[in-house]
């Protein structure tokens, strides 16, 4: 068991920043033109067209990468984040070495086979959620739970209209709750930012959220110019269908695959780069990202690249550089435009 790192200082307001770098300039430019860009092409019919590919997804990487650029400047340096000691045979190197080894054969295993990584995160969060029951408390519990209920709430619709089964439906919604609190702890025991919600930073958090929002608008309409979404949704008739609907993947899907296997990944990695935390840290957005991306419909290239290097990379990396409630806003907007252009369209 570590000692607990000191409680992260909360990051200061993005006002407050400094607008007038090179990094800040390069990404209001990106935002600008590739949300200007998509706009006129959405308006001139590109949904499910295939026109403007290659320019689509050239704006997209340039977007993304200036946001890359500035969400690493704009944080203290990674060589803050506290030490971790080895889980398994603390005084042997190889003790360091086995996270690493188990985790390089569970990437290469989930290329082979997509339904193993989910089993085996929810036995880690059971494993986590009784190895430091103690550390557990009814506040953090209900937080889950209110989560959990505000994507039961918004996939509802989904659920009605059988665009995801019973099983997973309740799975990833009865899961969230310890994901959020296991993922909880995994944060502070990291030094990551982990949720202002879990330590009742309740008004930041709603400020997190609509930056992520913000931040997102370019690979939002970027997913929707590329006919998004892939499943018929002829039941997106109400206004209010694509501003909750898509609450139920932010979520779901954040809590699991960023805020709890990102700082999991990262918890049992870091001990192997005690000098280097920022190799663990991208080792662990990497993880993520693969995997989120592999475990969505489509080809294994536009899995690996588009769906997880192109959407599910910027959304672990804004985790891991500002908070979940971030990353969940980056979510959110990337499906909530492509619904709401069903809806238009309807």
């Amino acid at each position: 068991m570590t000692e607990e790192p000191e409680a992260p200082v909360t990051p200061p307001e993005l006002n407050k920043r400094v607008l007038f770098t090179p990094h800040s300039i390069a990404l209001i430019t990106m935002w600008l033109l590739t949300t200007v860009s998509l706009v006129v092409m959405l308006f001139l019919g590109v949904r499910n067209t295939g026109q403007f590919r290659v320019v689509r997804y050239t704006l997209q990487v340039a977007y993304v990468l200036a946001l890359f650029w500035y969400l690493i400047r704009t944080r203290p340096s990674l060589k803050q984040l506290p030490d971790i000691s080895p889980l398994l045979l603390p005084k042997q190197r190889i003790g360091r070495l086995i996270p690493v080894i188990l985790i390089a054969l569970l990437l290469v295993a989930e290329f082979s086979d997509q339904g193993i990584l989910r089993p085996l995160l929810m036995l880690a969060t059971i494993w986590i959620m009784i190895a430091w029951r103690r550390e557990i408390s009814l506040p953090a519990i209900l937080l889950g739970l209110a989560v959990a209920t505000v994507a039961f709430l918004g996939g509802l619709p989904f659920y009605q209209n059988q665009s995801i089964g019973t099983a997973a439906f309740f799975v990833f919604l009865v899961f969230v709750i310890p994901m959020f609190v296991a993922g909880s702890l995994l944060s502070k025991r990291t030094g990551l930012r982990g949720s202002q919600l879990y330590v009742g930073q309740y008004r930041k958090a709603v400020v997190s959220f609509l930056w992520g929002c913000l931040l997102f608008v370019p690979l939002g309409l970027t997913n929707a110019a590329a006919g998004s979404p892939s499943l018929s949704m002829p039941w997106v008739t109400r206004w209010w269908i694509p501003l909750s609907q898509p609450l139920f993947s932010a979520i779901v899907e954040e809590a699991w695959f960023r805020l709890f296997l990102v700082s999991l990944v990262y918890f049992l990695l870091r001990p192997a780069f005690s000098k280097r935390p920022a190799i663990a840290l991208v080792c662990a957005v990497l993880f993520s990202a693969i995997t989120f991306g592999l475990g969505h419909g489509g080809t294994l290239l536009e899995n690996l690249l588009i769906t997880g290097l192109l959407f599910g990379l910027p959304m672990a990396v804004i985790f891991a550089r500002r908070d979940w409630e971030h990353a969940v806003g980056a979510h959110y907007m990337i499906n909530m435009i492509p619904t709401l252009m069903v809806f238009l369209e309807a």
